[in-house]
Formats: structure tokens, sequence, C-alpha cells
């Protein structure tokens, strides 16, 4: 509703609302004739032009809104844009790459990190696995009391 019959009016739209603050109606009248032409496409891109470099507000008295540098505007931008793109490519390629080689180095990391862990594991399940984790910690208070002893009265000799 609000594009199209704004565009085919020149008048005041009038808005109707409820009590309750709700929109009831709304009243376009169609009085004017040929609002919608080529100009009034101009005019709406010109505008959106014009905002990207800073001046919304037309000037009429200067002539930099004629055609050609309207053109030479659109020419401008598509070129623009067409080179930002590249360079947002080329900065997705450089993020990939730089992925790929960091993705080796993780995987390594990671892969070892589960070879470590199911090396410590033991082979049966905790509730069996009793006898084993006694045995294990037997072995490795013996280790820590065999340097401990290796320490202190290897130096004795």
């Amino acid at each position: 509703m609000a594009s199209w019959s704004l565009l085919s009016t020149d008048s005041q739209v009038y808005w109707y609302y409820k009590s309750d603050g709700s929109l009831f109606n709304a009243t376009v009248p169609r009085t004017g004739t040929n609002l919608w032409t080529w100009h009034l496409l101009r005019n709406v891109t010109n505008y959106g032009v014009w905002k990207i470099f800073g001046q919304v507000e037309t000037i009429t008295d200067i002539d930099a809104y004629s055609y050609v540098a309207f053109v030479l505007d659109i020419i401008f931008i598509a070129i623009a844009n067409v080179l930002l793109l590249n360079v947002l490519v080329a900065l997705f390629n450089v993020t990939i790459r730089d992925v790929e080689e960091r993705s080796k180095q993780v995987w390594g990391y990671e892969r070892y990190l589960i070879i470590n862990e199911y090396r410590d594991k033991p082979s049966i399940p905790p509730p069996v696995g009793t006898p084993y984790i006694l045995y294990r910690s037997v072995r490795h208070l013996y280790r820590k009391l065999q340097s401990f002893l290796k320490r202190s009265f290897g130096n004795c000799q």
C-alpha cells in the first residue's frame, strides 16, 4: 500500500486510527496525474547516490545533478563495488589459507591428546577394573619411592 499509493498521489495521505491506537484506514486521494515517470525513478536513485557521498539535500543552482554527473556517479559506484568485492574475496582467500595451515597443527595436537587419553585409560571397564587401578596406583607409588631413594641415597656412594 505505502510504496505504490505514495507514488501515485501528490497530495496528503490521511491516516485514521481506532480508539485503541491501531490503524483503521488510510486514505490516498488519487488526484495526481502522470506521477510515475522516469524522472521520479532517477530522483529516487539520485538521492541514494548523493547520500553515499554525504550530501542529501539537493542544491538547485548547481549543475552537479545533471544526467552526465548521474551516469558518472553510477559508473564510479559500480567500479567501486567491483573493487570492494575483489578485496573481500582476497581477504576470504587469505583467511581460508590461514585456517588450512593452522588446521594441520590443531589436528595433530588433538590427535596427540586422544592417543594419550587412550594410552592412560585401563583396558577393563571401571567396575571390573578396580584391581587394575589399584595395581597402577601401587606401581606409581613404587616408582616415586624408587626415584626418591635414588636421589637421597644415590649421592652417598
